[in-house]
């Protein structure tokens, strides 16, 4: 899948979903995450035993960095009129912030704490701020709805990664 076809992707609603089960899944995440690493070594989460593929570490490194952005996304749609979310480029991330030197424990922690706050914030909001919008500079217009669903897709898109990598360990 191209990153283009990944955006064009996650960028579908999910009608089946209403508020309460978006937030659901999207607090859900945390223990998927976590599950998805319990039990692995240092030396297995440092391993790439898939050539050109980031190792298990880097990708719960990027998830956690990630979060970063979509919560802070998340808080200016709510907050904000129409504010400008701006695009990232995740592909230089890993080796220029060394994600091999990272603590699992450390990113976990991170991510889950920030899935804790916009779940608390998420959960305060009446049921039209969903359609708040914002303007992403590579996307176009999306609504609040949209970046939890993407948020809450864009874990799901990397713990199939790390069940592959672990599989081929």
């Amino acid at each position: 899948m191209t990153y283009s076809d990944y955006m064009t992707a996650i960028q579908l609603d999910d009608t089946s979903l209403g508020p309460h089960e978006l937030i659901d899944a999207y607090e859900q995440g945390i223990e998927n995450l976590r599950n998805a690493v319990a039990g692995m070594s240092q030396e297995q989460l440092l391993a790439r035993p898939i050539p050109g593929k980031w190792s298990t570490l880097e990708v719960v490194s990027h998830i956690a960095g990630t979060e970063i952005y979509l919560t802070d996304r998340i808080e200016r749609t709510i907050a904000l009129e129409r504010p400008l979310l701006m695009g990232v480029d995740e592909r230089p991330y890993p080796e220029r912030l060394n994600f091999q030197a990272f603590d699992l424990a450390e990113e976990l922690a991170l991510f889950a704490a920030l899935r804790r706050h916009v779940v608390r914030i998420l959960r305060m909001q009446p049921p039209e701020a969903w359609q708040r919008t914002a303007i992403h500079s590579e996307t176009g217009l999306v609504t609040l709805r949209q970046l939890v669903l993407h948020a809450v897709r864009h874990v799901r898109h990397h713990l199939s990664f790390i069940a592959e990598k672990r599989a081929a360990l």
